[in-house]
């Protein structure tokens, strides 16, 4: 697990020995050479106790090690030069080579002693060739001194050692050899190291400074980083008295701030679950410090699509909730101030053209008429967009909703040369909001009307479909663009050809509609093409787990 380190917290990795002091890697290269010799001592003196004591040759090799590995410990290499710790190898073959005359008699395999030095000169890297030189001429002393030492020597016996510093030779080609490729890897590990750890200081950076609060979790759902901003939020939703808490003991509410919000709703949870989301509202803790955060998470996996963990990000909306708020609190007080005297305008002048007037006069209170009742629709539409009114749902016969709305657009339709069809059953029942759904039915049909011209066709058409009431508008209308469907269910938003061809309305109508339905529990989809129609579908649950 990588986890970005606090900025000069101390680091407790381990140690490579390429990264140690010079008089440590010395002494500890010099240790397997000190061990190795006491060993041979000490089996030697059992062996033969009274040859090892008189034999001043293997005392005195012995006693040279022991001297070496003191020396490899106290004298400050690094204030010497670079090659001067060659000295310790070197000497050892000196020392060794007593060493080696004698206990051969006692025990086998002596001249493998002389590895170690060469092991050592190997891996210095100080001069590569005349390491393996001096590697070479060592190893060759130290198995040719019994033997030159001896009285009488045959050829024969001195050719059987003749392999063993080739042997050498080799290990110190080959420790060279894997010295360099060790020394380089280090380097890129370091490298390597050093790069993740300012990465590290670079993450941890941007986790404290910034105002988002972000947790990552493991596979199991353990914290594995909470920046300070989280942090806050956490401690804000934790009840009165607690330092600390899980999840499930935060006080976690939904939008409203109210609502306590379910154990398994909450984001975080759903989160630890491998679910991946935007924009989920919560609010945490009490008043006054109460917050509404905005929660996304995003799952992570591995290289085989298993759930590894997971980021959920935490966005501060307090502001912005209470500013949304305050703005349809402003439209909804607005919309209905102006609603009272429009609809009184309205009334007066209905009268007023129902009275005998002059034609100039009545031509002019016509147009105030329709310029009055324009201005109603985008007051009702502004009120309906700031409405917070809760739905009643109840057992609905849509079909009935549905002719009703047909029979209310009919003389619209002739009005505007569009006729009107209708492909509906005896009944089709459904759990809905009456009130909602009929808007919903009345704004597809007059977008359909609206935007149809004269001599097309607006057809109303319903079923059933599994769990579900479905109707559709289609209309052999203006139709829209694939880009144009992008955007149909968006507040304000009105295509190019509909504002260049001037004809009436707000853009909230769809908006209004999709928000009624989607509250409703249903969908609404919409397919259409340029210059050929559109189609409406609109789909309904035949029963709410909420309904009452």
């Amino acid at each position: 697990m990588l986890v970005a380190e606090s900025p000069g917290k101390h680091e407790h990795r381990p140690q490579y020995f390429s990264e140690l002091p010079l008089r440590r890697k010395v002494l500890l290269s010099q240790l397997p050479v000190a061990v190795s010799v006491g060993l041979v001592v000490l089996a030697c003196l059992y062996l033969d106790a009274n040859g090892a004591l008189a034999a001043r040759e293997f005392l005195f090799g012995a006693a040279g090690v022991a001297v070496l590995t003191l020396l490899a410990g106290t004298i400050p290499w690094q204030k010497l030069p670079e090659y001067a710790y060659w000295a310790i190898p070197l000497l050892d073959f000196v020392a060794l080579a007593p060493v080696v005359e004698y206990a051969r008699h006692q025990l086998d395999g002596m001249t493998m002693l002389a590895a170690f030095p060469v092991f050592w000169l190997g891996w210095s890297n100080v001069f590569p060739r005349l390491a393996l030189v001096l590697s070479l001429i060592g190893s060759a002393a130290v198995t040719w001194w019994p033997y030159v030492n001896a009285p009488e020597v045959g050829q024969q016996e001195l050719m059987r050692p003749l392999l063993v510093p080739l042997f050498m030779l080799s290990l110190a080609i080959a420790t060279g050899v894997i010295s360099r490729s060790v020394d380089k890897q280090t380097e890129e590990l370091g490298a390597s190291l050093a790069g993740i750890r300012q990465r590290n200081r670079l993450l941890q950076t941007v986790l404290d400074t910034t105002d988002v609060g972000i947790l990552v979790t493991d596979r199991h759902g353990n914290d594995m980083i909470m920046n300070p901003a989280q942090r806050r939020f956490h401690m804000i939703g934790l009840p009165e008295g607690t330092d600390d808490g899980a999840e499930a003991d935060l006080l976690q509410y939904r939008p409203d701030g109210t609502t306590p919000m379910p154990l398994e709703e909450r984001p975080v949870l759903r989160a630890i679950r491998g679910e991946s989301f935007q924009g989920c509202l919560i609010t945490v803790g009490q008043a006054p410090e109460q917050l509404t955060l905005s929660v996304s998470a995003q799952a992570m996996h591995d290289e085989d699509g298993t759930f590894d963990g997971t980021v959920v990000v935490f966005h501060d909306v307090t502001e912005l909730m209470h500013a949304i708020r305050a703005r349809d609190r402003f439209v909804a007080d607005v919309s209905h101030e102006f609603r009272t005297p429009l609809t009184s305008i309205i009334g007066y002048l209905e009268l007023a053209r129902d009275a005998e007037l002059d034609p100039e006069l009545s031509r002019y209170v016509r147009i105030i008429h329709r310029n009055a009742e324009r201005l109603l629709v985008l007051v009702s539409s502004l009120l309906d967009a700031a409405s917070t009114k809760e739905l009643i749902l109840r057992r609905t016969d849509l079909v009935k909703l549905l002719r009703h709305s047909a029979e209310s657009a009919a003389a619209r339709a002739r009005s505007a040369g569009v006729r009107l069809e209708t492909e509906l059953p005896e009944s089709l029942p459904v759990v809905a909001d009456r009130l909602r759904t009929a808007q919903i039915i009345d704004n597809v049909i007059s977008n359909a009307i609206k935007y149809t011209p004269a001599g097309g066709v607006v057809t109303l058409s319903a079923r059933m479909d599994d769990d579900h009431a479905e109707f559709s508008v289609a209309d052999t209308g203006i139709g829209m663009t694939r880009e144009e469907l992008d955007h149909v269910f968006a507040s304000f938003y009105r295509t190019e050809e509909v504002r260049k061809a001037a004809i009436p309305g707000t853009g909230l109508g769809l908006s209004l509609t999709e928000r009624f339905v989607r509250e409703q529990h249903g969908t609404i989809t919409v397919d259409s093409e340029k210059g050929v129609g559109t189609v409406f579908t609109v789909r309904l649950p035949l029963v709410v787990p909420s309904a009452s």
